[in-house]
């Protein structure tokens, strides 16, 4: 009996998505006939390699695309083996058997393969994969009709309670603060819309109608314009002195307003002359989607081109990424390290320094909408969550007045 020949086909259409997506079936070839069939996945032509029929090893996610790929091959390989060596008839219709397996796939494993299919940053994948290992605590086989209002309700009630506390050796457990509750709600409407959109929820079962989580608003810590010449000039001796670079990475961040994972991404293709400036110019990518908004940063006139000196500083000629690959997790322990040692006790973190800037910069008095340009805020009521500092500047202009 004859085997059917399985291809991958990337991008059999031409076509890609509104995210720049194509995707990727497979062919099928049988006696005469073809069949395509899509495995669900999808990823842009940059990271596809044509010659070997896989994912780069460029793209963030490769191993497991990759992996899934050989898998999906290997279900259908075996589907069709299971045939043949007990001889009986087959025919590439069987193959659709597959593929409704693969359409019963319940939410928790629906989540598992968007996540791994998604462009998202690999600290916006852990994130929401953090959240997914909580659903799994709670319930591993999650059926897309159980979506409604009561699980819900019972997913907070579990994460309101002791099993979710959160343990650090040598102290006693915390509870999950409400905004972690929040974005794990988040996470979780994200993955239920996309559940909708591919037909697996009908729309009127839409489970967050009536369900809602409030978010706190909570004090944003941020740098003053001494403290920041307090980080500049503290000169770290010693045990410090290994955590240069997270205090120029935290420094250049303050310069630009950039945010963790675009300080980590920024190429020196992103540096670019205008007018004989030096600006960057990038699509900053925001941690919780994958939303590209275009910045452009005078880096040259910033802070008078301190950004620029620690870009100097660090590029070395050949790569492509201007700063070394630092985890989020390690600069934020040692940024409190240094903030302890300079006198600064503030719970400060990398994001400290993005607030940092927009607080600097409104204090000395630039106006709102290039504040907004220079963070990437696409809507500007984000913004006036600084407005405060404006504020605080009109009451100090108008008591240093002598009426």
């Amino acid at each position: 009996m004859t085997k059917t020949l399985i291809n991958i086909r990337f991008n059999r259409k031409n076509r890609l998505d509104k995210n720049g997506l194509a995707s990727i079936q497979l062919e099928f070839r049988l006696n005469g006939k073809r069949k395509f069939i899509d495995t669900q996945i999808k990823g842009k032509p940059d990271f596809w390699d044509f010659s070997k029929s896989r994912f780069k090893a460029t793209h963030p996610n490769s191993i497991k695309l990759n992996q899934r790929l050989n898998q999906i091959l290997t279900d259908y390989e075996e589907f069709e083996l299971s045939f043949l060596n007990s001889k009986k008839p087959f025919s590439l219709n069987m193959f659709d058997e597959v593929g409704r397996k693969d359409d019963a796939l319940n939410f928790n494993k629906f989540f598992k393969l968007e996540l791994e299919n998604s462009n998202f940053t690999n600290a916006t994948k852990k994130n929401h994969q953090s959240t997914l290992n909580r659903l799994n605590e709670f319930n591993s086989k999650i059926e897309f009709s159980d979506l409604n209002f009561e699980f819900l309700h019972d997913f907070e009630r579990f994460l309101r309670s002791e099993k979710c506390d959160i343990k650090f050796k040598d102290q006693l457990p915390k509870k999950l603060n409400q905004n972690t509750i929040y974005k794990y709600f988040k996470h979780i409407k994200t993955y239920v819309n996309l559940a909708i959109n591919k037909k697996h929820i009908e729309i009127n079962q839409y489970p967050f109608r009536k369900f809602k989580v409030k978010k706190i608003d909570v004090e944003r810590q941020f740098l003053t314009p001494i403290e920041i010449e307090i980080i500049e000039n503290f000169v770290l001796t010693g045990d410090l002195k290994k955590y240069e670079i997270v205090k120029d990475l935290f420094l250049f961040s303050v310069y630009t307003g950039l945010r963790y994972s675009d300080v980590m991404s920024l190429e020196i293709s992103n540096v670019v002359k205008i007018n004989g400036e030096t600006w960057i110019v990038k699509n900053a990518v925001k941690n919780i989607n994958t939303t590209e908004i275009p910045v452009k940063i005078p880096i040259e006139t910033l802070f008078n081109g301190k950004a620029k000196k620690l870009i100097f500083k660090y590029y070395q000629l050949g790569n492509s990424n201007i700063f070394p690959q630092i985890t989020n997790q390690h600069i934020n322990r040692s940024l409190k390290k240094i903030s302890d040692a300079s006198g600064i006790y503030k719970p400060i973190t990398f994001h400290s320094a993005r607030h940092t800037t927009a607080t600097f910069l409104l204090f000395k008095g630039a106006n709102i909408t290039t504040v907004q340009k220079i963070l990437g805020h696409s809507k500007i009521t984000t913004t006036q969550i600084y407005g405060h500092i404006m504020d605080n500047t009109i009451l100090n202009d108008l008591k240093a007045i002598n009426f």
